[in-house]
C-alpha cells in the first residue's frame, strides 16, 4: 500500500489583529504604570510627547525646563561655580560643592570620570572659565545655561528649584520631548501634578509658528516605567493635571512666603 501522505498542520485563514490600547484619562494611565512596574529597583515614571512641529525646522524647536511641584525622588549633588558673596549664598541654599577656579581645574583634572556631582548652578561671571569644561560637561547635559536657569545671579533660588523637582527638556529629532516624572513608588496625585507642570512648561516654549492651545500642539501622549511598557494618555485630561500643578504651586509659594516673612 503506498505510504499515508504526512498531514500538515491546518493554519489560520487569518491572522487576527491585536487593537491597540485606547489612551486613559492621566490619572488611570500612571495607576496602570504603578501596577505593572515589577523590577527589583524604584523605576523611574516617563513622559514622552509627541508635538505637531516640525524637528527640521530652527524656528520649531522646543527646549525649556519645568519645576515640578514635587521632587523625582533621586539623590541629587549640586555643584555651584561661583565666587565671593554668590558662593557664600550657595553654601547657605545647600550646595554640595561650591568652588570657582580650582573647582574647574579638578573637573578637568578627573577628565570627567567620577564627577561627584549630577547638577550644576553657575553665576554669569564664572562664564569664561566654564568654556574649557564645555566638552565635559556638555555631553552630560551639565553645562549652565540662562534659558535653563542655571547659569543665574539668583543661585538660592536655582538651587531650591533644582531641590524640588526642576526638569530640563529638549525635543529629539523625531519631534518627542522625553521627561522624568518621579517614581512608581510616588504619590498618584503627585506624578499628575508633576505632569501637569511639565505640559504648562511645553505649552510656555511652544514656537510662535504654531497656533492654537494644547490640542493643535501635542500630537500624542504616553507614560511608562524605566522597564515597563508605555500607556498612552487622553491628550484632554493633561488640562485638569495643569490645574492640578497650579493649584500646588501657588500653595507652596504661598507657604514659602509666610516662612520669609516669620
Amino acid at each position: 500500500m503506498p505510504q499515508a501522505e504526512q498531514q500538515l498542520p491546518r493554519l489560520p485563514k487569518f491572522i487576527p489583529v491585536v487593537s491597540e490600547q485606547q489612551p486613559l484619562p492621566i490619572l488611570q494611565a500612571l495607576q496602570l504604570v504603578q501596577s505593572r512596574a515589577r523590577a527589583k529597583f524604584p523605576e523611574t515614571v516617563e513622559a514622552h510627547v509627541r508635538l505637531k512641529v516640525d524637528p527640521r525646522r530652527g524656528d520649531q524647536m522646543v527646549r525649556g525646563a519645568a519645576v515640578l511641584p514635587f521632587s523625582l525622588g533621586k539623590p541629587l549633588r549640586i555643584a555651584v561655580f561661583a565666587e565671593g558673596a554668590d558662593a557664600d549664598e550657595a553654601r547657605e541654599a545647600g550646595a554640595d560643592i561650591v568652588g570657582s577656579e580650582e573647582l574647574v581645574a579638578s573637573v578637568l583634572d578627573s577628565k570627567g570620570k567620577g564627577l561627584d556631582f549630577n547638577a550644576v548652578v553657575a553665576t554669569p561671571d564664572m562664564m569664561p572659565k566654564l568654556v574649557k569644561l564645555g566638552r565635559i560637561l556638555g555631553p552630560k547635559g551639565l553645562m549652565p545655561n540662562p534659558k535653563m536657569g542655571t547659569l543665574t545671579t539668583q543661585v538660592a533660588a536655582a538651587i531650591a528649584d533644582l531641590r524640588r523637582g526642576r526638569v530640563e527638556f529638549k525635543m529629539d529629532r523625531t519631534g518627542i520631548v522625553h521627561a522624568p516624572l518621579g517614581r512608581v513608588t510616588c504619590d498618584l496625585k503627585q506624578l499628575q501634578a508633576n505632569i501637569g507642570a511639565l505640559t504648562a512648561a511645553l505649552l510656555a516654549a511652544k514656537p510662535e509658528a504654531i497656533k492654537g492651545g494644547l490640542p493643535k500642539y501635542v500630537k500624542s501622549v504616553h507614560v511608562c516605567s524605566s522597564m515597563g511598557a508605555a500607556v498612552p494618555v487622553e491628550v484632554s485630561s493633561l488640562l485638569a493635571a495643569m490645574e492640578v500643578a497650579a493649584g500646588v504651586l501657588a500653595r507652596q509659594a504661598g507657604k514659602a512666603a509666610a516662612g520669609a516673612e516669620a
